[in-house]
């Protein structure tokens, strides 16, 4: 099983808002995506490398945003880096390794609309609540050739990206079984640090 970082997402109550923010902080305009039929939101992109994407969430003001992610963003005082996703050529082994650690999953089927009308599809295994908390990542395989981050406009490289969660040792295990190199650091709370280096120099998302 191979498991490399795809993307990050940040969470935010105004996208128009988010992507002017990101912009103004690095001279580049995030390109609109699409909508996620179903969850209220719809998303912009920048590319952070081949492969790997940064997406900027919000409500999508064309749908309802009752009982779904759009709601929730919509509630939002600011900004989150609320997610990291990885994906992986086997879904299977990556099920099994979490069910090791006693994380029940169900496979969820998930697609979104670009602006030029064609259709992104993916699946990924839905965790629910587990007490890794935002450590856990999103683990998904792409079901559609093209990738976000070949067309979407370049807004740099990462410089860092760490996991911080008060059991640093058994997250540690969990990555180590998935496969997952990343870097994680103890702290009292979960959360995710990124540091991309723009054209402007360096700046920390959100």
């Amino acid at each position: 099983m191979s498991v490399r970082l795809d993307h990050f997402a940040v969470s935010s109550p105004d996208l128009d808002d988010e992507m002017a923010r990101f912009e103004a902080r690095t001279g580049v305009r995030p390109q609109p995506g699409g909508s996620h039929p179903g969850q209220g939101t719809r998303n912009a992109l920048v590319s952070l490398g081949p492969g790997v994407y940064l997406a900027l969430d919000g409500p999508d003001p064309e749908q309802s945003q009752v009982g779904n992610n759009g709601e929730w963003m919509a509630a939002q005082t600011g900004s989150d880096l609320f997610l990291f996703a990885v994906a992986t050529d086997d879904l299977d082994a990556a099920e099994k390794a979490l069910a090791d650690f006693g994380i029940a999953t169900r496979r969820v089927a998930g697609s979104r609309r670009t602006k030029a009308g064609e259709t992104l599809a993916w699946e990924f295994l839905e965790t629910g609540s587990t007490e890794f908390g935002r450590a856990m990542p999103h683990i998904m395989t792409w079901k559609t050739a093209n990738h976000p981050s070949l067309e979407a406009p370049d807004g740099g490289r990462i410089t860092e990206f760490r996991v911080g969660h008060p059991e640093a040792v058994k997250l540690q295990s969990l990555y180590e079984r998935l496969g997952l190199d990343v870097t994680i650091v103890e702290q009292p709370e979960p959360g995710l640090t990124l540091t991309v280096a723009g054209n402007q120099g360096p700046f920390n998302i959100p």
